[in-house]
């Protein structure tokens, strides 16, 4: 099973990167950024010729499958023919500070959450948790972080706009980030939880006489938390990734607010870069979460045997 997945892993893997490479190539020559509308076509063919995009496509796109084999994820035109890879290294700390503490306030909130109001349901608790998701996925993160901003940063001074600089910078950030996704965890971990609750297994140790709050976070949290582990783990990487629209807002210089740059200024090394960096995390985490359901749950590590 692992080989297969490792596999389809390297096949998702090939054909992400073959679908952006010719994606990015759609958004024009970049050598018009670097040149402005006053040079002339004979400086806009030697600057593709340096670029190396007057070559067919196939040719283009076959050099850099050779460079990602050697580990090169190419060189930044706009940034002074800077390696891709140490650009993102250098934007990556920003990232997962505002992407960890994100992930942090998302567990914090949602698991006790998600456990206490099935385990109340129908209660005050059961209320605002079925209120807080049905917000959290409606209202959008763009519009949350200038809310936020409007209110704590410029009605009331108490908190920074936007920026990096002290572990205050980091408050309305990662609210915002994990905002949709403790909506999110928290539905589905009720939804689990209740099922869980109701199970024989669950009214055997009450009939033992096995404490609640053992029978809630040890019990019945550990086979309920096994249909949440999968968006846990896709959720650590997509929040470590960072988002564009969040980075944007809060003027955050992370990866994903990078991406945006890149984007706009057709910086075909580092979209491709950062896209094969955050898909190869992905199946990774992917992966990760497959083997940890095998070690969690042993009718799944049996029947990967036969």
């Amino acid at each position: 099973m692992i080989l297969s997945r490792i596999g389809q892993a390297l096949l998702t893997l090939l054909a992400a990167t073959l679908l952006v490479f010719f994606l990015v190539r759609l958004t024009g020559n970049p050598a018009y950024f670097l040149l402005g509308q006053d040079a002339t076509q004979a400086d806009y063919a030697r600057v593709t010729n340096q670029l190396g995009l007057d070559k067919p496509l196939a040719t283009q796109f076959f050099m850099y499958l050779g460079d990602l084999l050697r580990g090169d994820l190419g060189t930044s035109f706009r940034l002074h023919d800077t390696p891709v890879s140490s650009i993102i290294l250098d934007r990556l700390p920003a990232t997962l500070a505002m992407g960890g503490a994100a992930l942090a306030l998302t567990i914090a909130v949602a698991v006790p959450l998600g456990i206490y109001s099935a385990y109340w349901r129908g209660g005050a608790v059961d209320k605002f948790a079925r209120f807080l998701s049905a917000l959290g996925q409606a209202v959008p993160s763009f519009w949350l972080g200038l809310t936020l901003i409007l209110l704590f940063a410029i009605k009331y001074p108490i908190l920074p706009s936007g920026g990096k600089g002290t572990p205050v910078h980091l408050i309305l950030p990662a609210i915002t980030l994990a905002f949709e996704p403790i909506a999110r965890l928290t539905r589905l971990l009720r939804s689990s939880m209740i099922e869980e609750l109701s199970s024989d297994h669950i009214k055997f140790l009450r009939i033992k006489g096995v404490p609640e709050r053992e029978i809630l976070w040890k019990h019945a949290l550990r086979n309920a938390g096994l249909t949440s582990l999968t968006f846990v783990g896709i959720l650590s990487i997509s929040l470590l990734n960072g988002s564009v629209l969040v980075e944007t807002v809060f003027v955050w210089p992370g990866l994903g607010r990078l991406l945006v740059e890149s984007i706009h200024f057709r910086d075909f090394a580092i979209v491709q870069g950062l896209v094969f960096v955050i898909l190869a995390a992905f199946i990774v985490a992917t992966l990760l979460v497959d083997l940890l359901y095998m070690v969690l749950n042993p009718r799944l590590r049996h029947a990967s045997y036969m």
